[in-house]
């Protein structure tokens, strides 16, 4: 048997070239992870500087923030300078007799009204406000028996719908859009 000579690297970068030497434990092969971690240790130093750049900013009130108003101040600021207005809508019907029901949009949107048994002819006057969006004036009313029944819806003195529907047992509507003018 031959003897053969073995050089072994020692911890601490020593070579040992005895022979029967033994081995002392050698570093293991490093993991990709560990590659990853050691070239991009700085990754989160930049990071966290960059968040607490942000919040430095957002404290500071460096992105345009009023320091002299709150939200709602604010808020209410770029409301007014949106174009809105008043309006008066007037809503009337025509016939004979009385008209089961007459529904119509009391604040320019969503809300509407109902009355019943109603004494034709009828008219109601309103004030609305409008803006920034569109208003909408809107009423539909039923006929009983009478020949025919009418409507017209009239804003700011200008009529701007009318309609009429014959015969008994009818329904007639009108409506119109209402824009607000600008200031």
């Amino acid at each position: 048997m031959s003897e053969t000579k073995s050089t072994v690297v020692i911890e601490g970068g020593e070579e040992s070239g005895e022979e029967g030497a033994e081995e002392v434990a050698a570093r293991p092969p490093e993991s990709k992870a560990r590659k990853v971690a050691e070239r991009t240790w700085w990754l989160p130093w930049l990071l966290g500087a960059a968040v607490l750049l942000v919040a430095v900013l957002v404290i500071t009130g460096a992105f345009g923030g009023s320091k002299d108003q709150t939200p709602e101040q604010q808020m209410q600021n770029k409301k007014a300078a949106l174009p809105s207005s008043a309006h008066t809508v007037v809503y009337e019907i025509t016939g004979a007799g009385k008209s089961p029901e007459i529904r119509y949009v009391v604040d320019g949107a969503a809300t509407s009204e109902k009355v019943e048994k109603v004494d034709l002819p009828w008219r109601k006057e309103l004030h609305i406000t409008v803006g920034p969006s569109v208003g909408i004036a809107q009423i539909l009313a039923a006929n009983s028996d009478a020949d025919q029944i009418s409507c017209s819806v009239t804003v700011d003195g200008q009529v701007v719908s009318q309609g009429v529907a014959p015969g008994q047992f009818s329904t007639v509507s009108c409506s119109a859009v209402v824009r607000p003018s600008a200031k």
